[in-house]
């Protein structure tokens, strides 16, 4: 693998660690390299040095690896998060530990890991459209209004169910782990291209969604009185209004991070990070 000189780092404005931390990265690895900071409010003015870069590094939470990878994915440059966060499932690096491990990634040792996104077109009466990628989900959710909205859902189009609820949330793999599994989904492999569909506070309790293969075709339109949300990535939004169609695919957009541990160590990370066993586990051994 390349080693990596021309890097950006995207850190959490709000914390004042985050800073710290990425003003000593860069004086540690200064030799020969080239950096530029940024934070998630002015990561846009930092286009033209992301057309030079070979790496995006982050330092914060699930937030701020959201905003560099979708900064990073179309210019198809590899991210490396730093967690300072609680949970971090899309970080490989502990902040704690960052000073010193990261020479050895900064050297070309990770390997890459693809992540898939989800691609949303939303259609207006007018014949326009707005297209949006997500790295871990698109929502359509009830507005201001206190309000349940019903969002007819169409699978290759096949109607599969009208929710009546507080909303739809489609999720990628990455985004399992995310609000797709605070409302009860199951968790994927993170580099499938299959992706799921989850209702939010759903009156159809009995049915819990679908987990969908990657070349479906997921429609969903608002059927209510009063506007509804889309959300994407929890940063990106728009106002649906009645009638209107939310179209969503995995086109193939993806983003490369840099990993360490070999892939099948995720479900590991899955079981510590959520608490879910207690001790050490020998995956070699069975039980007779």
């Amino acid at each position: 693998m390349p080693s990596y000189h021309n890097i950006g780092i995207v850190h959490n404005g709000e914390l004042a660690e985050a800073a710290e931390l990425a003003r000593k990265l860069t004086a540690t690895y200064d030799d020969g390299r080239n950096w530029w900071l940024a934070t998630q409010s002015n990561l846009d003015e930092q286009a033209d040095n992301l057309l030079k870069s070979d790496l995006v590094i982050t330092i914060g939470g699930d937030g701020t690896i959201l905003r560099g990878a979708h900064a990073a994915a179309s210019r198809d440059i590899p991210v490396l998060g730093v967690n300072m966060g609680r949970v971090g499932f899309m970080s490989d690096i502990e902040n704690r530990n960052a000073v010193d491990e990261i020479g050895w990634y900064l050297d070309g040792n990770a390997r890459i890991e693809q992540r898939f996104m989800l691609n949303a077109v939303i259609s207006d009466s007018n014949g326009e459209s707005n297209q949006i990628l997500a790295l871990n989900d698109v929502t359509v959710a009830r507005g201001a209004a206190l309000r349940v909205i019903e969002v007819s859902t169409v699978v290759d189009g096949v109607h599969l169910a009208t929710y009546r609820g507080d909303g739809v949330v489609v999720s990628t793999a990455t985004g399992s782990t995310g609000y797709s599994l605070a409302l009860g989904g199951p968790v994927m492999d993170p580099t499938s291209r299959d992706f799921l569909v989850k209702p939010i506070a759903s009156h159809m309790s009995q049915f819990g969604g679908a987990v969908l293969q990657a070349s479906s075709t997921v429609e969903l339109t608002v059927e209510a009185y009063e506007d509804a949300t889309l959300n994407a990535d929890g940063f990106i939004d728009h106002t649906l209004s009645a009638g209107q169609t939310v179209t969503i695919t995995q086109a193939g957009d993806y983003v490369s991070f840099l990993r360490r541990k070999p892939a099948a160590d995720f479900w590991g990370d899955l079981s510590r990070r959520l608490e879910l066993r207690k001790g050490s586990v020998n995956s070699s051994r069975r039980r007779r």
